[in-house]
């Protein structure tokens, strides 16, 4: 049988996320270009990256191995038709044929009749939600705020995701081009709406096809992120600096609202994405590539306030990024804070005395967020500055990611 070309992909995929790789990058250079075949692969990417849980567990009843034990190859054409035996609409016959065919074409053709035995007789596992993500921080999370509510969160990360946009200047008429393709509505943060934003569901597609893309009257962006770009304070004309930009969702976003952004990162190939997005958008942003570990920058002329979404693990953005899931280890938040604390006193030493400044991470563990902007303004680094306000959106009651956000104020 000849195998399908999108199936091909999603063991592609998933071999490399195995070696660390992100999810969405990997399928975007991996998935075919034909819209059918390309929407199997990140359908099936996704579906093994949110359900692996019950994956594995439906192998492991049926399998004389272990599927942590199997050959990388073997496990990811397993999980590719395991899925599709659990959740997807193909005949089992065919998606028994296909997983044989794509263990073969992943490097593993002496595994056909083990891979043929096992996804004969993989059945269907009733597992709780919470099965689908790690243990440690089901169980890190359950003594935060019980068992219940962790398993409605664990529930909602398993589902696909909408499409996050911030429209440009003209949110009516963004919500009405992207009502013709899809289901339109605002977007809310801790029961706050966002202004501008809008969650779309039911979209089919590649996402720079949509209306009004390509002329840049919106740009993707989740709630969230756009919530926490709202809490810079800023007048027309601010001098802002987003420290960790790229892509450069928030960087247009203090754009739009008046602000002349300097938009930092520290890869070059991610500025690049910024820069496309802004000269689409026509905003402003000037971007520069800066260190803010091994060579901090300090500007001739201090900056009216400063954004800084330091890099973090990420665990805020399960829902998304369900490969983050399997990635990280329990140590993985307090060995990030020892590289955001000096990226956040950096970036705040380029701010005037009475600025402001904005410190958030897309994860809501403490380790990167409050415990750590509490000890920071307790150093000698943070001594100037004065905590005005503080954001933790988690559990999740909306669909956009959790995050940890603080207003800090300069002393004069």
């Amino acid at each position: 049988m000849r195998l399908n070309p999108g199936r091909l992909a999603a063991g592609q995929v998933l071999l490399e996320v195995e070696q660390g790789r992100h999810a969405d990058r990997a399928l975007s250079r991996l998935a075919p270009p034909d819209g059918r075949d390309r929407a199997l692969a990140w359908q099936l990417v996704l579906g093994v990256l949110r359900h692996r849980g019950a994956i594995d567990g439906a192998i492991d009843a049926v399998s004389t191995r272990a599927v942590e034990t199997l050959d990388p190859p073997v496990r990811a054409a397993l999980r590719v038709a395991t899925w599709e035996r659990l959740y997807g609409r193909a005949p089992d016959h065919a998606v028994v044929d296909q997983g044989v065919a794509l263990a073969h074409a992943l490097g593993a053709p002496q595994a056909r009749g083990f891979a043929n035995a096992v996804l004969r007789r993989v059945a269907p596992v009733d597992v709780p939600a919470a099965q689908n993500h790690p243990a440690w921080w089901v169980s890190r999370w359950t003594e935060r705020v019980g068992a219940a509510a962790v398993e409605d969160w664990c529930a909602r990360n398993d589902q696909p995701a909408p499409l996050g946009v911030v429209a440009r200047d003209d949110p009516d008429g963004v919500a009405g081009m992207l009502g013709g393709v899809g289901r339109v509505r605002p977007a809310t943060v801790q029961g706050q709406a966002v202004p501008g934003a809008f969650l779309v569901d039911e979209l089919s597609g590649p996402v720079d096809a949509l209306p009004g893309f390509a002329d840049g009257a919106w740009w993707v962006m989740d709630p969230a992120s756009c919530a926490t770009a709202d809490l810079v304070p800023l007048t027309p004309g601010d001098r802002v600096l987003d420290a960790c930009a790229a892509p450069g969702g928030k960087a247009l976003r203090l754009a739009a609202r008046g602000a002349r952004v300097m938009a930092c990162d520290l890869s070059k190939d991610r500025l690049q994405v910024l820069k496309a997005n802004a000269r689409r958008t026509g905003l402003g942003p000037i971007a520069r590539q800066v260190d803010w570990l091994e060579a901090p920058w300090t500007p001739k002329v201090p900056f009216d306030a400063a954004l800084v979404d330091v890099p973090c693990t990420g665990l805020g953005t399960l829902r998304r990024h369900p490969e983050i899931r399997w990635a990280r280890q329990p140590t993985d938040p307090a060995a990030m804070a020892l590289r955001q604390a000096p990226i956040l006193s950096a970036a705040a030493a380029t701010v005037r005395p009475g600025g402001h400044l904005v410190y958030s991470v897309c994860s809501p563990e403490p380790e990167e967020g409050n415990t750590l902007v509490a000890a920071w303004v307790a150093s000698s680094a943070g001594r100037d500055w004065t905590l005005v306000e503080e954001r933790l959106a988690a559990p999740p009651v909306e669909d956009a990611d959790c995050f940890y956000a603080a207003l800090l104020e300069r002393a004069t």
